[in-house]
């Protein structure tokens, strides 16, 4: 029989040896993590030098654009980054690097920073998600960079245990969420349907706790100071008309002038809805939409909706499209002597890509509905965050363009979201329970125990 001190000694030993098994674990997965940066970083230098890209349509602009006030028409603050390496002397391939690769490796390593979960799943996802998206790195496009500006925003905002949050990161968090909407305003859309939504939702399971609403103050703050740095840089560029034009383009393609049917196009850009947002530079934005919306019946409206739903749900991929058919590659597959067993290779990988892509992008739907109610279920409305995330980007393409790479943000960002939630919701219900004993249950939550 063992005697009573036995059983203790017994049981400091199983202690001291889970606590290296931790410690392995946790280097594993440190390793894992250095791995993934390194093969998302290799494979997109590799697929960019392979291939160069050049900038045409919006990359083109955005390259012209770069470091020149008078060429503004959208792009933001982080217009002004690309104009750095631009600066330098560096190509448009290198440039694009130099900011999509910091990027790409900020939003990875803020998934593995923030994932409480057992076996890492959110970063696990972000991993899969940007290899997807490797043939984009090359682009000279700011939607990675946007995003993981967002992603920055999201950490200094919410990315602590505490329940305080210090004047230095609510000033990095408002400011980094600034970048982001002054770069993609579509997130100040998807901000000001996201937060009055999640609010409705919190408040009717009692009062949300202060750190949700400082994050609504930082999601707020910084969304209408990057609108209104944005709205600044177009009207100091004097380019009024041009602007109003390519903006007004995605209500245009995205509702006003979209067919109901898919061979339509229904809900993407047309050159028709391009002619339409010139025809109405004559009038205010508000009397165009009216005079639009009153040319049709509402059933025509309804139909317009439902073409474009499955495409909302389930967008498209995007990367290696937007690679190979830049205008100078595909003028170099063409020329190819064995062009026909080329394409026939490119369309075979890109129905890959599209099966793997809508696995994954089910996968993190799930991911969001699974943590939303794990959430709920302990008594904490920090759950809504990862729903209405989805949801606020849903509402907004029902009305404008719809494109893959809008969706860009989305996806990437969906396991941070589903990550914070975790850890700040477990902080949250811990706190609730108000005893001594909840001490066990907040650990449990926070590592995904």
């Amino acid at each position: 029989m063992l005697e009573r001190g036995d059983w203790t000694e017994a049981g400091r030993a199983m202690e001291k040896l889970i606590g290296r098994g931790r410690v392995l674990f946790d280097a594993r997965w440190k390793g894992l993590a250095a791995m993934q940066c390194l093969l998302v970083g290799a494979l997109g230098i590799a697929l960019a030098f392979w291939w160069r890209p050049a900038p045409h349509s919006d990359w083109e602009y955005y390259w012209s654009a770069a470091g020149a006030v008078s060429a503004y028409e959208r792009g933001g603050l982080s217009l002004w980054l690309l104009a750095l390496p631009k600066a330098l002397g560096w190509p448009p391939v290198a440039s694009a690097l130099a900011l999509n690769l910091p990027a790409a490796t900020t939003a990875l390593l803020l998934a593995w920073r923030a994932d409480p979960t057992h076996w890492r799943l959110m970063a696990q996802a972000t991993a899969v998600y940007l290899l997807l998206i490797t043939p984009f790195f090359g682009i000279v496009q700011l939607d990675l960079i946007a995003a993981a500006e967002l992603g920055l925003g999201l950490w200094f905002a919410a990315g602590r245990d505490t329940e305080s949050l210090s004047r230095l990161r609510f000033v990095l968090a408002v400011g980094a969420v600034a970048f982001a909407v002054s770069t993609r305003p579509q997130y100040a859309l998807v901000i000001w349907t996201l937060v009055p939504l999640v609010t409705v939702l919190m408040a009717l399971r009692g009062r949300p706790d202060s750190r949700a609403r400082t994050l609504w103050g930082v999601l707020l703050t910084g969304s209408l100071v990057g609108f209104v740095t944005d709205m600044t840089m177009r009207h100091a560029s004097g380019r009024t008309e041009q602007i109003r034009t390519s903006s007004a383009v995605t209500l245009y393609a995205g509702l006003l002038v979209s067919g109901d049917r898919r061979d339509q196009k229904c809900g993407h850009w047309t050159e028709y809805a391009a002619l339409a947002a010139k025809e109405d530079l004559a009038l205010p934005i508000s009397g165009a939409v009216r005079k639009r919306l009153s040319a049709r019946p509402i059933g025509h409206w309804i139909s317009v909706l439902a073409c474009k739903a499955p495409h909302i749900v389930s967008p498209p991929p995007y990367a290696l499209y937007w690679l190979i058919e830049s205008p100078n590659i595909r003028a170099r597959v063409d020329a190819r002597p064995d062009r026909e067993r080329f394409q026939e290779r490119y369309t075979s990988l890109r129905r890959i890509e599209k099966r793997v892509y809508r696995v994954l992008s089910f996968c993190i739907l799930v991911m969001c509905a699974w943590t939303a109610l794990r959430m709920l279920r302990t008594g904490s409305g920090w759950g809504w965050f990862t729903v209405t995330w989805i949801l606020a980007f849903w509402s907004v393409h029902t009305v404008f363009e719809i494109q893959g790479r809008y969706f860009l943000g989305m996806y990437l960002l969906a396991p941070l979201w589903c990550a914070l939630v975790l850890r700040r919701g477990g902080a949250g219900a811990a706190n609730a329970t108000a005893s001594p004993a909840a001490g066990r249950p907040r650990q449990a939550a926070q590592t995904g125990g």
